[in-house]
């Protein structure tokens, strides 16, 4: 299950940064989200506009650009130097503009070929988070509730 495995990772550049050379391309690090994850960040961008009080809306736009973040290379403070990792830094170094961004790819997440596992027979979620399993294997809906009912 990629999204809990602490090795699988993908990374977000902001589009300001995407012309940079990757070697001093500024990227932030990410684990991949699960369902449940994704769907909390899914519905807290519904509900953005629906706040009246600006304050609880940045804190919460900082929460959700920084949900299983784990790292960043390349960012560099213009005046001291590299920024080292840490959490509460995040919204030091970002606008709120590029905090929305990162919501946004991070809604987006998706792996590249080649670089993770094939996930054909893996579960999948749709938008309202209820997982699926292929039709017919041992775990599916269907044949849990089955068992549950027979126990």
């Amino acid at each position: 299950m990629i999204a809990l495995e602490p090795n699988e990772t993908f990374e977000i550049v902001l589009k300001s940064d995407e012309g940079k050379p990757r070697e001093g391309q500024p990227r932030f690090i990410y684990r991949y989200l699960t369902c449940r994850q994704w769907r909390r960040l899914a519905r807290f961008q519904d509900q953005l506009e629906l706040q009246k009080n600006a304050d609880n809306v940045m804190d919460a736009i900082i929460e959700a650009a920084t949900t299983n973040l784990i790292g960043w290379v390349n960012i560099i403070d213009t005046q001291t130097g590299p920024v080292p990792f840490d959490i509460k830094k995040f919204e030091d170094i970002v606008t709120m503009f590029e905090a929305q961004e990162i919501i946004l790819k991070l809604l987006g997440q998706k792996m590249m070929f080649g670089e993770k596992k094939r996930l054909d027979l893996q579960p999948g979620c749709d938008m309202a988070g209820n997982v699926s399993t292929p039709a017919g294997t041992a775990d599916s809906p269907k044949n849990a509730n089955t068992e549950a009912v027979k126990q």
